[in-house]
């Protein structure tokens, strides 16, 4: 047995807001189907108490095709929340009763849902970051359904990556972030991530391996920047396992989507995960912001920073 508390499922649908005008909820989604070389990135964040929204989407396939909507402190219509959904207006929803993600764009659309490979773990326990006030789990998975981009039908069976979380929280001086999750399959998932804050730093990991997790240590990320200064054009992440054995993994990116939210810049970099001889999917999730500016970036090379409908 593992011994990480598990998080019940009713904690997927909608919470109510404390008083705290910092108080959002978020889901985030992404996915690589490795075979037909189609991804993709749904992060939306409700500030339920400011009344105000951010969501960024985008798609992408093999072949160069690309579709992005990002917007950041847009006003809440009273659709976009329910007791089982969220949601962006008429173009994006997720049910969260059964993980099913719509959307609905002139030039893009999907429907497709996400299945959990394990137990809804707190995140900070598996972290071993005890004493955090907001609520987070993270759950790696399958996605499967269709995409519509561009007039042309994609079938999607992916591997998968999930997060979810309420609580208050704060977009102010986050000065750089790492947020890697590696999906292999059902027996194998390995998550690295680290950050700067102005006030500290830390970089933490966990392994589920066979069913069983455990907490990595000794953590290191590299990434390889663009001469953009911010797409990553690879990364490395480096740890050791409870039993002192030491373990590497790479990322190769096949595409990148820019999440602008609040401030904070990130690039989603999907690709290829590789451990051993293990392949899987991979989202290198990179900001590199020292300086804490704040607005989006003027060129991204590796990484889909339009609107709309456009072409790698």
């Amino acid at each position: 047995m593992s011994g990480f508390d598990i998080i019940d499922a009713v904690h997927d649908l909608p919470h109510a807001p404390t008083a705290d005008r910092t108080f959002q909820e978020s889901n985030l989604f992404v996915w690589h189907d490795l075979k037909a070389g189609t991804g993709g990135f749904w992060r939306l964040g409700q500030e339920v108490v400011k009344g105000e929204l951010n969501s960024c989407f985008g798609v992408f396939t093999a072949d160069g095709q690309r579709f992005r909507s990002n917007v950041t402190g847009v006003a809440m219509r009273p659709g976009d929340r329910g007791e089982s959904h969220m949601g962006y207006g008429p173009e994006l929803r997720v049910d969260l009763d059964s993980l099913r993600l719509r959307a609905d764009f002139p030039d893009c659309k999907a429907d497709l849902t996400f299945t959990d490979f394990f137990p809804r773990y707190d995140w900070f326990a598996l972290l071993d970051r005890p004493g955090h006030a907001s609520h987070h789990f993270e759950n790696a998975g399958t996605m499967k359904g269709r995409i519509e981009i561009g007039g042309r039908e994609i079938a999607v069976d992916a591997l998968a990556y999930r997060d979810r979380s309420w609580g208050e929280r704060s977009w102010d001086g986050l000065r750089a972030t790492r947020w890697w999750p590696c999906v292999f399959g059902p027996d194998l998932v390995i998550f690295l991530t680290a950050a700067v804050h102005e006030e500290g730093s830390g970089a933490y990991g966990y392994m589920i391996r066979d069913g069983e997790p455990q907490t990595l240590r000794d953590v290191g990320i590299l990434s390889t920047l663009d001469w953009d200064a911010i797409t990553p054009r690879g990364g490395e992440g480096t740890f050791a396992l409870p039993d002192g054995a030491r373990g590497l993994v790479r990322h190769e990116p096949s595409d990148g989507i820019v999440l602008h939210v609040r401030g904070y810049t990130a690039i989603e970099s999907i690709g290829t995960a590789r451990f051993g001889d293990r392949v899987g999917m991979s989202n290198f999730e990179a900001c590199t912001n020292p300086a804490g500016g704040s607005l989006p970036p003027v060129l991204t090379l590796g990484a889909n920073n339009g609107a709309g409908l456009g072409r790698r």
